[in-house]
């Protein structure tokens, strides 16, 4: 677990300069393209949308700003890029391919308290290892970003707020003017939320497109789809888990009416959420070791398996029995085998 902590700035530079190698790969693929698609970077459209969004970070978290400066001071690289790589510019128009392999839920365990797992699944040779994150204000956290970012993906805090993400595209969405990138929203819910009362707040406050599975000290949860246009909140009782998709039809008709042109036919998805639905009927009945060694088992025969090929990390957090621990496993054992308890 590396540790990093001070001003923002120094956090940036320090992820700079010790992720460097990687920052440069990043930003060849993602931001320079080299070998894929270019972004479109004399369209005027995109151009209004990254300068805003710019805006909107320097007006609501300009310590963001300064750490990507930090990052980009660190990595020797330019700040317009580590600017475009932190906004997820390649996917812009919403029509490229999601992350589709992630996975969360929440559930009660016997002793009556809530434990919040999941899987983080993508390419694993763009992320950073995981970090935990002592800013100067807020809160300390733990998470796993891609290099070159401030981002925030599944991540646990020192207030006992465990993070669970799924993302999804929705072509088409009339967004709100102050519409977000998510992986930052998820960074500053990370940094300044306690409770899930906070991040529904957030959430309405400053739109982004995510699946959301988030739990608390308390014993609260916030179970959503996030979108650039609204929140949609799933039910206030149990179950509560998500994939990559939209699971009600109804909120399919509101996000339709809302501009959305069609929805990912992710049979995956639908296959893994069908899996935790399935797990979730022990609600109130598993234990602890119940629900990491459900969320760590790999079945490359079965695609409701929740631990793919592509699987970075698998988290586990029960902040009302163990406020201060995070569990993190690397489930295809490229970096550590089993699970690891960390202290936020």
């Amino acid at each position: 677990m590396f540790t990093v902590e001070g001003t923002h700035y120094h956090i940036g530079r320090t992820l700079g300069t010790t992720y460097a190698a990687q920052v440069h790969a990043n930003l060849r693929v993602l931001v320079h393209r080299i070998g894929y698609t270019p972004l479109p970077l004399d369209n005027t459209a995109f151009v209004d949308w990254m300068q805003r969004q710019e805006r909107l970070i320097a007006e609501y978290w300009p310590w963001l700003i300064d750490e990507m400066q930090g990052i980009a001071d660190g990595a020797g690289a330019d700040f317009r890029d580590i600017l475009l790589l932190n906004l997820r510019p390649w996917q812009w128009d919403d029509c490229r391919d999601p992350s589709v392999h992630c996975s969360s839920l929440v559930v009660h365990l016997q002793n009556g308290t809530v434990a919040n797992a999941g899987t983080l699944d993508d390419s694993r040779e763009y992320y950073c290892d995981p970090l935990r994150i002592v800013p100067e204000s807020g809160y300390r956290f733990i998470t796993i970003p891609v290099a070159g970012t401030s981002w925030g993906m599944r991540a646990f805090n020192s207030a006992g707020l465990a993070i669970g993400i799924s993302s999804q595209l929705l072509p088409g969405l009339r967004p709100s003017p102050d519409a977000i990138n998510q992986d930052l929203a998820t960074r500053v819910i990370a940094q300044s939320c306690a409770t899930v009362d906070e991040v529904r707040q957030f959430c309405a406050r400053h739109p982004f497109n995510q699946n959301l599975v988030c739990s608390d000290a308390r014993g609260g949860v916030f179970c959503a789809h996030a979108t650039a246009a609204g929140v949609y909140e799933l039910s206030s009782s149990a179950p509560y888990c998500l994939t990559n998709h939209i699971v009600s039809d109804e909120i399919r008709t509101a996000l339709t009416c809302q501009g959305v042109r069609t929805f990912a036919d992710l049979a995956q998805s639908q296959a893994r959420r069908m899996n935790l639905l399935h797990f979730l009927q022990r609600d109130s009945q598993c234990c602890a070791d119940d629900v990491r060694a459900f969320i760590i088992t790999r079945d490359d025969a079965d695609p409701g398996s929740i631990t793919t090929p592509g699987t970075i990390v698998a988290t586990y957090a029960n902040p009302q029995v163990d406020p201060g621990g995070f569990w993190i496993a690397d489930p295809n054992g490229n970096a550590f085998a089993g699970w690891t308890r960390v202290v936020v």
